[in-house]
């Protein structure tokens, strides 16, 4: 799977699940989704395959809910959900609608 494609599933994934994805992260980024274990370490399975922690999908969710109000494009959605990941703060650009 791609990063993008797992960006656009953020709202039918489990909120315990975590989109890991291969650096840099890009769209077309291989990604994959798993779970954290008991210790809050990624699956082997996916670290093996070179994927890191992107972003939890909860905080995924949590983060497209300040589009939600006025709707957004998919690709307002993928922007700030990349943003975001890098930075752990909202673009500018989110504020101005």
């Amino acid at each position: 799977m791609k990063l993008r494609d797992a960006l656009d599933q953020v709202g039918q994934l489990n909120d315990e699940s975590v989109i890991f994805a291969e650096r840099p992260w890009a769209l077309e980024a291989e990604a994959d989704v798993g779970v954290l274990d008991a210790d809050l370490r990624p699956p082997a399975s996916l670290t093996s395959r070179g994927l890191e922690y992107f972003l939890e999908v909860s905080i995924a969710k949590e983060v497209l809910s300040v589009l939600a109000a006025r709707g957004s494009t998919v690709d307002e959605r993928r922007a700030l959900l990349m943003y975001y990941a890098e930075r752990d703060a909202y673009p500018s650009w989110v504020y101005g609608f």
